[in-house]
């Protein structure tokens, strides 16, 4: 990125030209990430909201909450949850156990401000769902205080990480929407302390996922006219940066590189998002790297016969040579390879052996060191591999 040149007119702050001589925000301007990471699952991290004084908020799960039986109609699902598909398949199965009286569902839920006796779910929509299929009139909620929209994605995006992963593409809108909210504590709390009349996120009635960025569009454009926090960059006044990723990189515990190759996902046309939700995160991320709309889909139609390494190497080769088309590249790296399936059968018997020896290898080292606890721990993990061994014949 060109560092650009700028005269700086801001309260109390002097900025680095290099940390926003573009927007970081906009998925078009993340850059590609070329480093292959495996599916990252969130850990969110200190994911506690800024109130609109500049103060860390308690996280909402150091405040009291309470078990209640309600009313399975006096739920609401939160329509800016980060999971956009609900797989009906997993809701006919919880439906299947509760209807057996095997499971009993928990759901978290928040009250309705303006709707006394109801309830927000925060984490559980689909075990809600599940309920109400299996005829259940009540079901066990937890009521949490009133969430923050970051404490209430927080929550949502630990959820998913230990329950079912988030797929590609709702990952990097997560991803994004964290940074979103991140930037909105700051503006208004850069508004407020200079005294700025403006309307908190906390005071609106948020029902669509695009009004966050709405707001904090708002937001820098009340702190570009009250000339707070602006940069000036080619003869243009700009709102300076607020919130820096690694911030959000850390609240989620994901690395950089992991960060913009899922955010990267979102550069896809939106009909091209919808239909890599289906292929592998790896596979998303790599057709996600080239800029050509028609190379894009031409990959995205073949991907699911592809294996990694061969997606990557199509789109290394289309960005080195634009004029390639995918056929073409797929055709010469079938050549190179002499046809050979990396994941075939000879390959993953070689792999297992090794994995063999090496546990042989390990067990015979640990077998003289370990106290009779730590024995009958890896003796479990022993049993349950002889079962899943069983199970395969």
């Amino acid at each position: 990125m060109t560092a650009a040149t700028y005269s700086v007119t801001t309260v109390g702050q002097r900025f680095r030209p290099s940390l926003y001589a573009q927007d970081p925000h906009s998925p078009q301007n993340q850059e590609p990430a070329t480093t292959s990471v495996s599916s990252v699952g969130f850990v969110p991290r200190n994911a506690t909201s800024v109130s609109p004084g500049g103060t860390e908020s308690d996280p909402a799960s150091a405040r009291i909450t309470e078990l209640r039986s309600v009313s399975v109609d006096s739920l609401t699902p939160c329509v800016l949850q980060p999971r956009l598909n609900i797989s009906m398949r997993l809701v006919a199965e919880l439906a299947d156990s509760m209807e057996a009286g095997r499971h009993q569902p928990l759901i978290e839920v928040e009250p309705l401000a303006d709707q006394p006796g109801r309830y927000q779910i925060v984490c559980g929509e689909q075990r809600w769902r599940a309920a109400r299929q299996a005829g259940l009139r009540e079901v066990t909620v937890r009521v949490l205080p009133p969430l923050s929209h970051r404490e209430r994605l927080g929550k949502q995006l630990e959820e998913n990480r230990l329950r079912s992963n988030l797929d590609v593409v709702e990952e990097g809108a997560a991803i994004l929407r964290m940074k979103t909210l991140a930037d909105i504590s700051i503006a208004e709390r850069l508004l407020r302390e200079a005294n700025v009349a403006f309307e908190p996120l906390d005071s609106r009635r948020i029902t669509d996922r695009d009004d966050f960025q709405r707001h904090l569009t708002g937001l820098k454009r009340l702190l570009i006219d009250s000339g707070v926090h602006v940069v000036r960059i080619a003869d243009q006044i700009q709102c300076g940066p607020l919130s820096p990723w690694r911030e959000t990189e850390r609240a989620l515990g994901i690395s950089e590189a992991a960060r913009k190759q899922k955010v990267g996902v979102l550069r896809l046309p939106p009909e091209l998002q919808e239909e890599v939700r289906q292929l592998p995160a790896e596979h998303a991320i790599q057709i996600s790297r080239l800029s050509d709309r028609e190379q894009q889909e031409e990959l995205v139609r073949q991907a699911s016969e592809l294996t990694h390494r061969q997606v990557r190497a199509a789109v290394d080769r289309l960005r080195s040579d634009p004029r390639l088309g995918v056929d073409q590249v797929l055709a010469v790296e079938a050549i190179q390879t002499g046809g050979a399936d990396p994941l075939g059968f000879e390959r993953q018997l070689a792999i297992l052996a090794d994995l063999s020896r090496q546990l042989v290898r390990r067990l015979s080292l640990l077998r003289s060191r370990l106290e009779p606890e730590q024995r009958s721990q890896v003796r479990a993990l022993l049993v349950d591999l002889r079962r899943q061994t069983e199970e395969f014949e």
